[in-house]
């Protein structure tokens, strides 16, 4: 899951010339005029964008370090929601690996069951019984 820090509508292109990403890849955004869009906190030192399955109607557009930009096609998230993803194994594994993440694991069947979580709260991962 990540946190929904900034949605509203904004134009799809960027102002100026446009010009290599902080990757050293050619931004190519599409044009669509104005859409409504999210800024999630997290970005590449979590997690990696494309090893990430959004939710349905929304399309991951753009990932910075620490930033993830998405198009929410048909519903407004508000700032300080959350959004969860499906992971592959590329973007499990930086989760995992990174110390800005913490780990939430429940137990919800016989297997525990982990949920991330950006939250810079808590670290460690939290354990909650089976009821």
């Amino acid at each position: 899951m990540a946190e929904v820090i900034e949605s509203k509508v904004k134009p799809s292109q960027p102002w100026g010339t446009l010009a290599q990403n902080a990757f050293g890849k050619p931004s190519t955004p599409k044009t669509h005029g104005h859409i409504q869009q999210a800024i999630l906190a997290m970005g590449r030192q979590d997690i990696d964008p494309l090893g990430l399955v959004p939710p349905q109607d929304v399309e991951i557009l753009e990932a910075s370090s620490d930033h993830l930009v998405v198009k929410t096609n048909r519903y407004t998230y508000p700032v300080g929601s959350e959004m969860a993803f499906q992971l592959n194994y590329s973007a499990l594994l930086r989760a995992m690996t990174s110390p800005f993440i913490s780990k939430i694991w429940k137990n919800l069947t016989a297997t525990m069951q982990p949920l991330f979580s950006l939250s810079t709260s808590a670290l460690a991962p939290v354990f909650e019984e089976k009821p």
